[in-house]
């Protein structure tokens, strides 16, 4: 990618003196050059022209985007926001968007379909979770071309995610993994597919309402799959079926730092037609020196100035 300066030439630059202003009382963390930053979603709006942006881009680059020019579903104001920056240049180099929801939350006051895409995908799941535990929907995740090179950015991501959530008192993390089945042929769609429907990579338990749109053609099974881990499951994939086959990146994260596991499958029919994967993570399942090599960095507390605090659980 051609240089024209400080930014490269297609970056997404946030207003002038966005992180001057809002550093002091969003900063997360500093790692690597970059800065994490978390907002509330009262202030999306100084940033949704730039997040819009980027993920309508990053999107589009595999084939998904929505057609328009920015991605915003008009359900940003009900989530709070991680905007990763690159401050020597003012570049948005990535973006996701967070939903806490405290156990016990009263029915009328939960986030419905306009509020919560996972609840738009999943009717109902909001109020089944809520009556269970503490719960987070993590969402749009989008990364900027010229970051998604850089391995330690797509972990200022998570690890902003994670910490958040674990020092706030909320280990039950859900989060939709986007997957282009057009980009694949019916054999490889249906094989990948399939075994992310079986163990060990299939969450049996709990149930969850089913979702909206469902994608009939897979089925859940019970059996284990005979291939063990993600890795070798690509690989098979790839030597039997296509050389081109790659696995998300999202979704390859969500096994490998959150033992997560996939709860279902469904269509995005009111966005962009491509399957969606759900993803459930526990990090209290996980071990605490894993857990803690994640979120042992130095930081700022802001959280803490949420609503949704429960203190380190």
């Amino acid at each position: 990618m051609t240089q024209t300066g400080p930014a490269a030439q297609h970056d997404v630059l946030l207003p002038p003196g966005w992180s001057q202003i809002n550093s002091a009382g969003s900063l997360l963390f500093h790692l690597d050059g970059l800065e994490l930053h978390l907002i509330p979603g009262s202030r999306f709006e100084d940033v949704a022209d730039a997040v819009g942006t980027l993920r309508e881009s990053t999107y589009r680059q595999q084939l998904s985007g929505s057609g328009s020019t920015r991605d915003l579903d008009g359900r940003d104001g009900a989530y709070d926001h991680l905007i990763l920056l690159e401050p020597s240049s003012r570049t948005l180099a990535g973006s996701a968007r967070l939903q806490f929801i405290p156990q016990g939350t009263a029915a009328e006051d939960l986030p419905g379909t306009q509020q919560s895409y996972l609840e738009h995908v999943y009717p109902g799941i909001k109020m089944m979770l809520a009556e269970q535990t503490h719960h987070v929907e993590i969402g749009r995740v989008a990364l900027a071309h010229r970051f998604q090179r850089q391995p330690h950015s797509l972990m200022a991501l998570f690890r902003g995610g994670l910490l958040i959530a674990a020092r706030s008192g909320f280990s039950i993390l859900h989060g939709l993994v986007s997957y282009n089945h057009f980009a694949h042929s019916d054999a490889v769609n249906t094989t990948f597919l399939s075994a992310l429907m079986r163990p060990p990579y299939r969450r049996t338990s709990p149930a969850l309402p089913p979702p909206r749109h469902p994608i009939n053609d897979i089925q859940p099974s019970d059996s284990t799959h005979p291939i063990g881990n993600v890795q070798a499951l690509e690989v098979a994939i790839r030597q039997e079926h296509s050389e081109d086959f790659r696995l998300p990146v999202l979704l390859r994260q969500y096994f490998n730092l959150m033992e997560a596991k996939v709860c279902d499958l469904s269509l995005a029919k009111d966005f962009n037609q491509i399957t969606e994967i759900l993803m459930a993570a526990d990090l209290s399942a996980l071990p605490k020196d894993r857990l803690g090599f994640f979120i042992e960095v130095d930081h700022q507390p802001v959280y803490q100035r949420f609503s949704w605090y429960r203190g380190e659980g």
